[in-house]
């Protein structure tokens, strides 16, 4: 009866064992769960997120890290490896905060705007008063020019295309704008005109 009790490991430890042995199956688990949901859009196609390749990788960079300490740490493994580990869970976190720092969530109505920095905000769409587009190395970086905010959106975010057509004709529905009047450019993710329009310079000058 003693030996027997000597014997049987506690289940926690049983439990460590496991998790151990199979931790890549976890990691791959978690990163088809999560690069499945982000590439769905996150919420039916109904907010916009920021590079959802980042949270793949950041979830790779977190499990697996992670996966490795716990099968380093007991074993008192190479201290290269754990401090590698550790690098790339810090990384993993870093992306993944990056990640649901910023969101848009939009319906028929208007549109919610969540930023690290900013809070929420609510806007409706007839409070839009222009964009402007910047090609960059990058990509497409465009400004959205809402109430008294600058919104920063890039080429590189989710359902970027679908939130602007949206949003155009929603505002151009609330404004009373024909839309085949408005000259824009989806390749380049512009839909409504400059606030600001670069005025004609005076030839008499």
């Amino acid at each position: 009866m003693k030996d027997a009790a000597v014997n049987k490991k506690p289940a926690p430890a049983g439990l460590l064992n496991i998790v151990k042995t199979y931790s890549f199956v976890l990691v791959f688990l978690v990163i088809y769960i999560v690069y499945a949901s982000v590439s769905g859009g996150f919420a039916l196609g109904a907010a916009m997120n920021v590079f959802r390749h980042s949270a793949v990788i950041g979830v790779i960079l977190t499990f697996a890290g992670a996966a490795m300490l716990v099968k380093l740490l007991p074993e008192k493994g190479d201290l290269l490896f754990i401090l590698g580990s550790i690098v790339a869970v810090i990384f993993g976190v870093i992306l993944l905060c990056t990640y649901f720092s910023f969101v848009i969530y939009y319906d028929d109505e208007g549109f919610l705007y969540k930023a690290w920095g900013h809070g929420k905000q609510e806007f409706r769409y007839s409070q839009i008063r222009g964009q402007r587009s910047l090609l960059t190395r990058g990509g497409v970086n465009t400004i959205l020019f809402v109430g008294d905010e600058e919104i920063n959106l890039y080429s590189a975010l989710q359902n970027l295309n679908a939130f602007l057509s949206k949003a155009f004709f929603k505002w151009c529905a609330a404004k009373g704008i024909d839309p085949d009047s408005v000259e824009n450019n989806p390749r380049m993710a512009t839909y409504f005109p400059d606030p600001d329009p670069a005025k004609p310079q005076d030839g008499g000058q």
